[in-house]
């Protein structure tokens, strides 16, 4: 089994295969599973700012403030990738339907 390499957003790799309909859904899949992935992070480092200031914990308030923080970071991204996929499949829609008629 081949692991992928960990690379760029906008890497060269990644443009040609968005543009790909095959590629674009798998890219799609991925994309929306990490992004539901590091929302629940930022949902349970959230969540846990509060735990940890009940009971006077500064130190774990301050980490579950980065978590949370990262894990946003994070989600922006993958929900930046999202969106840019959904552009490039519902042109490609609107092609075929334009090329329909």
């Amino acid at each position: 089994m081949k692991l992928p390499r960990p690379e760029e957003l906008n890497s060269e790799r990644f443009l040609n295969e968005a543009f790909d309909a095959k590629h674009n859904a798998v890219l799609t899949k991925e994309a929306r599973l990490r992004r539901n992935v590091y929302l629940a992070l930022f949902l349970v480092g959230f969540l846990c700012i509060f735990v940890t200031a009940g009971y006077h914990r500064m130190t774990l308030c301050i980490l579950s403030l980065f978590l949370s923080t990262v894990s946003l970071v994070v989600v922006s991204k993958y929900d930046t990738q999202l969106f840019f996929l959904r552009i490039l499949r519902l042109r490609e829609e609107a092609n075929k339907a334009q090329d329909e008629d």
